[in-house]
Order: C-alpha cells, then sequence, then structure tokens
C-alpha cells in the first residue's frame, strides 16, 4: 500500500514539473490574458492661462409666433411649407372674413345694374345723334328747317343722357367694392426673413407657425466670481458641444441685473452666486442651428497660444490635434493662425483649446479619437508653452 502511495506521488510531481516547464518555456505572445503594450507618446501640455468660460446656447437674432386671432376672420390655407426660407413681405396666410360675402354680392349686383343701365342710354344716345345727323338740311312743310347737327344740340342729347355720370358712379361703386374685398381678406406677411416652422400638433391654443431669423447669437450666464474680468467687445473662442466647431465670437452684452441665485455650493455651508446674462455675436452661422449648446472661452491676457507644429494634423481643410482627457484620446479642431508653408517649430493656435490642454505631439502607434490610453510610470515630462 505504500508503495502504491509512492508511486503515484511520484507521477503527479512529474506532471507538475512538465506542466510547469511548458508554461515557462510557452511564448508569452500567446498569453490571451497578456495586456497589449502601451504606446510611447510625447506629449505638450499647454500652460495655464486665466480664462473665464460662459456656457449657452445660440439663439436666432430675430423670432416670432404667429397665433390665431379671431377678429380677423376665418383662417385660410397656410401659403407656405414648413422649413421654408421666405423673404421679409412674403405671404405666410390669410384671414377671410365671411360677413362681408352679402355685401359684396350687393356691391357686385348694383355694379352690373348700373353698367345695363349705361349701356341703354348709350345706345339711346347714339341712335338721337344719328336722327339729328340725318335730319340736318331737311325743311318741314312750313318750308323752315327741321333741325340741324349743331354743337348745341349734340350738348343737349349728352346731357340728357349723362354718361359720364353713370362712368363716376360706377367708379365710385368699384371702390366701394375693392375696399370691402380689401377688408374681407387680411394678409399675414413676413415681417422679416427667416425660416418657417410649423407645429405638427395643434390645438386651439398653439401657434399657427414660427419664423425664425437665420443670423444668430449666443445667450449666455456667468457668474459674479467672473462678470468683472470681462467686458464688451472682448474677443471669445466659442465652441459647439455635438460637433466640435471652433467659431470666432465678440462679448455684445453683459447684463448688469442677475437672472437667479443659483447655488453652486453643496450642503448648508454651500454659498450663493447669482448669474449675469452675457451675449455674443458669431463671426460665422455656417455648421450651426438654432438651439446648438455653446461654451464661449474668454483669455484674460494678450499671450500667443504655441504648439508643436508635430502635432498638428488636418481633416481636408480643417485643423486638429489630439489631446489625452483624462486617458481618452480627444480630437479637437483648432484654428490655426500660422500659414502651413511657415518654417519653425510651432504654429500659433487662436481658438479650440484649452489652458492645461495635454496635447499629443506624436506616438509610436497611430492614435484615433476615442482610444483609451493606459497610465504609465516615468512618462516623459512634457513641455510647456505660452508666449
Amino acid at each position: 500500500m505504500k508503495k502504491r502511495t509512492k508511486v503515484i506521488v511520484g507521477v503527479a510531481g512529474a506532471a507538475v514539473l512538465l506542466i510547469g516547464g511548458f508554461m515557462l518555456l510557452r511564448p508569452k505572445g500567446n498569453d490571451p490574458q497578456q495586456a497589449t503594450a502601451e504606446p510611447d507618446i510625447e506629449y505638450f501640455n499647454l500652460e495655464g492661462a486665466e480664462q473665464v468660460f460662459i456656457n449657452g446656447s445660440v439663439t436666432p437674432v430675430r423670432s416670432q409666433e404667429f397665433v390665431k386671432d379671431t377678429s380677423l376672420g376665418k383662417l385660410g390655407d397656410l401659403q407656405v411649407e414648413n422649413g421654408a426660407l421666405v423673404e421679409e413681405g412674403a405671404l405666410l396666410y390669410q384671414y377671410i372674413d365671411p360677413n362681408s360675402d352679402k355685401e359684396i354680392a350687393d356691391i357686385e349686383g348694383n355694379i352690373q345694374n348700373t353698367q345695363a343701365d349705361r349701356y341703354k342710354a348709350a345706345r339711346q344716345m347714339e341712335l338721337e345723334l344719328q336722327q339729328l345727323k340725318d335730319s340736318a338740311g331737311k325743311t318741314g312743310e312750313d318750308g323752315e328747317a327741321i333741325g340741324g347737327d349743331t354743337a348745341a344740340n349734340r350738348e343737349s342729347i349728352a346731357l340728357k343722357y349723362d354718361i359720364n355720370g353713370f362712368d363716376v358712379r360706377l367708379a365710385q361703386m368699384q371702390q366701394q367694392l375693392n375696399d370691402v374685398l380689401e377688408r374681407q381678406v387680411n394678409k399675414v406677411t413676413a415681417p422679416f426673413k427667416g425660416k418657417v416652422s410649423i407645429p405638427q400638433d395643434k390645438n386651439r391654443d398653439s401657434a399657427i407657425m414660427n419664423l425664425t431669423s437665420e443670423d444668430f447669437y449666443v445667450v449666455g450666464t456667468v457668474n459674479e466670481k467672473d462678470v468683472e474680468k470681462i467686458k464688451v467687445d472682448q474677443q471669445a473662442d466659442v465652441q459647439t458641444i455635438s460637433n466640435k466647431k471652433n467659431i470666432n465670437g465678440k462679448i455684445t452684452y453683459i447684463s448688469e441685473v442677475p437672472n437667479a441665485v443659483s447655488s453652486e455650493g453643496g450642503g448648508n455651508g454651500g454659498s450663493s452666486l447669482s448669474n449675469y446674462t452675457v451675449k455674443l455675436s458669431l463671426e460665422t452661422t455656417e455648421g450651426i442651428k438654432n438651439g446648438f449648446h455653446v461654451q464661449a472661452a474668454i483669455n484674460l491676457d494678450n499671450k500667443k497660444m504655441m504648439i508643436p507644429k508635430e502635432a498638428v494634423q488636418y481633416d481636408k481643410e480643417q485643423a486638429y490635434v489630439l489631446v489625452d482627457d483624462f486617458g481618452t484620446v480627444l480630437k479637437k479642431n483648432i484654428t490655426v493662425v500660422t500659414p502651413k508653408e511657415a518654417t519653425g517649430d510651432e504654429v500659433e493656435v487662436s481658438s479650440g483649446l484649452e489652458a492645461m490642454d495635454r496635447i499629443i505631439v506624436k506616438s509610436s502607434q497611430k492614435l484615433k479619437d476615442g482610444d483609451v490610453l493606459q497610465a504609465e510610470e516615468g512618462a516623459e515630462q512634457p513641455a510647456e508653452g505660452m508666449e
């Protein structure tokens, strides 16, 4: 029994040694649990500069809601479609006054009767003038002239039938008809050039349509800590949240009255700060829509933003850089001031970056937006740059 036990133990020990040797000799690349080697990355940290950030949204310069007005009559068909871009003065819709139908019919009847009377009078006057002309030179039984085609006789006949009087009355009735027709149809036109938006769900209280202009500006807020740091006409770097589009902007208005008190602290010890409305103009509205959310960065110093030229990449004409955003590769569109053909190792950037951005200058592996990076010990110390 003891001998058999020793044999079993010996066989088991040999198996363990064989498995261990296989594991040591097996190529490491075949281990599915082994982590992929991290790329060797060179970074550039953008030097911190004092900035004020304004969060806001894109708003049309002009906007108008059109609601139903029963005092103008019955609403007719809309003359524009949803999404249409209309010019100032274009007909949007019109109201019809149903009470004016009888009045219009009466006036039109009077016009027709007067026209018939005029035709009859004109015909009779024409016959008498012809008789006057035919009687010229004839004498009666007593030898005296019967009549004559004289100016006095012709004027007498014209006054008798008064064709001019008919014309005056017809003109007056036509003007009366025009006034009623104008009152019957109340036209609503576009007060400015803009895009039409027609609600899909309509009820008694809903708007007929909305008209918004195609030129936009940004409405945002800044808290009381930062409101004194900014001023009107100050330049801003505006970036859309959805598509990361960079737009040059400028502060046009800073409210002197706070909007509302908002708690930015936490718990009972939190402090309450007032927010102030800030408006910014946009250099271009291409690629943005009404309601887009944006963040505007205001640089409070005049330092140039310089980054390594090697870090800049291009997607067609759009310049961009990759940054390490807390362990994830993030693509940031930028506006480069320095011409492409310029010599030198650095380029000036006017928008698209924020203070303390960790820019990826180069990498041993190709990186793209969304890639996840793992922190490495002993990483290369990044350079810093702001002039």
